[in-house]
């Protein structure tokens, strides 16, 4: 996001220049942060009315300012025991998975003990078939391309397995690269077999202590159970998001409408109003979907911010503070970064990614305070992750620590030796080209 700087007023605290960082944004002072913790319809997300997207980014900063008091007091506490959202959320799954039993049990019935006409049973069958659809369990796949064995990779998995030593957890099962500027961990498959995916772009980006912190955090979400508590209440998270998905996506009485008129264009009479009938019915249904999703979120998003947070710590204590703020710091930049390489990508070669996005990093250090603040106003409740600026403002308040893992260059070499193919895989996406592996 390109950042102006300007002065439409002075601060009336600090008396210090406003920013406004595109038109028809609400200004704040970036000295003593004047204005900056309210909800801004330019930056932070839609999520269908003004009225709840203004709840949802004030809920986020009440949910980030409890978790702060309470990490604050004692970051080394253990993960709490099951919270009352994630009750609500158990319950809401058991019910759907006897729902699916009972969709089971009745198509059982229809096809082999009832008597009724072939026709009609495939009629009644087709409400019990849409609840299956809606509520039958997802496990993932395990990753079939990208996955980094031991042979291939030996210096990559030691060090994972250091890090995993040092975060308290096992070692995952699988570790795979893609080209995303991400990085994330799951359990997947009918084995729930636990899963680390590294994005190579992100990976050259980090300065090298950084990626430690990258793979601990990752890892701290295995050390905390996360995603065990995503797969106990995973029924009633995707249920919502399915059902609105199968009704037409978002916008449904635009598309309502649309359908209507599209229709009386072609036809007229009751055709017109049976179609009416069918797309409003269609937008009820995807209406209340959406409402039991967002109420879903609600209850899910807390402990999903809290454990960023927990997982943030980790990273703390495993890769120490000032590699963890690196980390964040770069994550801020990494679409700029990208756009840079972009630039560059046909006067340089794979080899040379982690060097110039090492320059275009120092470049753009600049941007870095009103990076952070932006952050606290493009996310909210319902944000996959708290805004920077908050996980950041967590760990400098804490005593910093060195960390407890250190790598040496030599064993970063032959890290990067391992990955060479996988950098001329990011540079040949820069270029917009494939490449076979």
């Amino acid at each position: 996001m390109p950042i102006k700087t300007t002065t439409p007023s002075r601060c009336p605290v600090c008396a210090d220049d406003l920013v406004l960082p595109e038109a028809g944004a609400l200004p704040w002072c970036p000295a003593c942060r004047w204005n900056l913790d309210v909800y801004d319809p330019a930056l932070g997300p839609w999520r269908g009315t003004r009225m709840i997207s203004r709840w949802g980014f004030r809920r986020g900063l009440e949910v980030d300012r409890a978790t702060h008091e309470q990490l604050l007091a004692d970051p080394e506490a253990p993960p709490a025991g099951t919270s009352s959202g994630e009750t609500w959320l158990i319950v809401v799954s058991v019910v759907l998975a006897m729902l699916g039993v009972a969709a089971v049990g009745y198509l059982v019935w229809l096809f082999v003990a009832s008597d009724l006409p072939p026709g009609i049973r495939l009629a009644l069958a087709i409400p019990a078939v849409l609840v299956l659809l809606l509520v039958k369990p997802s496990f993932g796949r395990v990753p079939k391309y990208g996955v980094l064995t031991d042979r291939e990779a030996p210096q990559l998995h030691r060090l994972v397995r250091e890090v995993a030593e040092a975060a308290g957890t096992p070692v995952p099962d699988v570790i795979c690269a893609d080209l995303s500027l991400n990085a994330g961990v799951a359990q997947l498959g009918w084995r729930q077999r636990s899963v680390l995916v590294i994005g190579v772009p992100l990976w050259v980006m980090l300065p090298r202590p950084a990626r430690v912190s990258l793979l601990a955090h990752e890892l701290g979400h295995l050390a905390n159970g996360d995603p065990l508590r995503v797969r106990r209440t995973v029924l009633a998270r995707t249920f919502g998001s399915r059902a609105v998905a199968a009704t037409g996506g978002r916008n449904p009485w635009r598309r309502a409408v649309r359908s209507a008129d599209a229709l009386a264009e072609q036809t007229t009479g009751t055709v017109v109003l049976l179609g009416v009938i069918v797309h409003g019915i269609v937008a009820l249904a995807n209406v209340a979907a959406a409402t039991g999703q967002l109420l879903v979120d609600s209850a899910a998003m807390p402990d999903i911010r809290r454990a960023e947070y927990r997982a943030d710590l980790v990273a703390r204590r495993v890769a120490g503070s000032a590699a963890f703020l690196q980390s964040s710091e770069t994550v801020l930049l990494a679409g700029r970064i990208w756009q840079d390489l972009w630039h560059l990508a046909p006067r340089i070669d794979g080899e040379q990614l982690e060097a110039m996005a090492a320059e275009a990093r120092e470049r753009l250090a600049a941007r870095l305070p009103l990076a952070r603040q932006i952050s606290r106003r493009t996310t909210d409740l319902w944000s996959t992750h708290p805004g920077e600026d908050q996980r950041m403002r967590l760990v400098e308040a804490l005593p910093g620590l060195d960390g407890a893992l250190r790598v040496d260059d030599n064993r970063w070499d032959g890290i990067d030796t391992e990955l060479a193919p996988w950098r001329r895989a990011a540079h040949n996406a820069l270029l917009g080209t494939r490449d076979r592996f």
